[in-house]
């Protein structure tokens, strides 16, 4: 299944490509401003995520929040598919209940490419198709509501797959939802907030129901959470800015620099400025 008609159709908030390269707003490296979901029909990708390979192949959907950090990208000569980019504001305003969904792809920041079946995937190219047609069309009224409309349905189309690959359903239990209040909560205080107890008490529950429940659920407990958003953070900030380490250690309100370069090395293993170096490596 290959796609034989070129298709780039870009607007303010939602947008569908066909090659990288026609990406007006990545260039690599950057840090993702906007969801990208990626579509693989043949060939591949080869990718530095979060200073993490990836290889995303046929049948392969790979799809991105933004703060994500993209070292390098690269298709092949095989690579057929397609791009697909929207902005935070207008996913919620199309679907605020998303809000349900979007903290879930936390999940994916160790593995964010899941596999598709040839029904789904032969879905999408239809929609995908349909679009292409549409923008190929002699305009008339409301062509370009209709190609907004068909773009709004295949970037939901593609996010409800990756979505229905998680292991649970987002409303299913109580459970869940303290963990997507967790989160919520988590990627807006993450900054300035590392303490269990503080999150705890924003979710009205004991430390230790918070960190039970989320280690059952997730097979993270709240503080491993606490410290996968911070160290990504730190990581992405080691990358794509010149701050130096005391400047970082200050912006993630670590009492000092040392105290600082401990805590990341405890969790990744080397010092954030061995971590830098690292990077002109790859």
């Amino acid at each position: 299944m290959e796609l034989t008609t070129p298709l780039k159709y870009s607007q303010r908030d939602i947008s569908v490509f066909q090659s990288l390269t026609e990406i007006p707003y990545i260039t690599f490296p950057t840090r993702l401003e906007r969801m990208l979901l990626v579509v693989c029909i043949s060939g591949h990708i080869s990718a530095y995520v979060d200073m993490e390979s990836r290889t995303v192949g046929p049948n392969d959907i790979l799809v991105l929040r933004p703060g994500h950090m993209i070292t390098k990208c690269s298709t092949d000569e095989n690579f057929s598919g397609f791009f697909i980019t929207a902005t935070q504001e207008k996913i919620n305003q199309l679907l605020p209940s998303l809000r349900y969904v979007v903290p879930y792809s936390l999940f994916f920041y160790d593995n964010p490419i899941i596999h598709i079946t040839d029904e789904e995937l032969e879905s999408l190219t239809l929609i995908y198709s349909m679009l292409s047609k549409q923008l190929s069309s002699a305009p008339r009224p409301y062509h370009n509501m209709a190609l907004g409309a068909m773009c709004e349905v295949l970037f939901f189309n593609t996010l409800g797959i990756y979505a229905s690959r998680l292991k649970t359903s987002v409303h299913k239990s109580r459970k869940e939802d303290l963990l997507i209040k967790f989160i919520q909560i988590l990627e807006d205080n993450f900054r300035t907030e590392r303490s269990v107890t503080f999150y705890a008490d924003k979710l009205c529950v004991t430390p230790k129901h918070l960190s039970a429940v989320l280690k059952e659920i997730s097979e993270k407990t709240a503080g491993e959470w606490i410290d996968l958003r911070v160290i990504l953070e730190a990581k992405l900030l080691l990358r794509s800015t010149g701050l130096n380490v005391q400047e970082i250690s200050t912006q993630l309100n670590f009492a000092n620099q040392s105290f600082f370069g401990k805590y990341f090395k405890h969790l990744t293993g080397m010092s954030p400025r061995d971590y830098r170096a690292k990077l002109s490596d790859i």
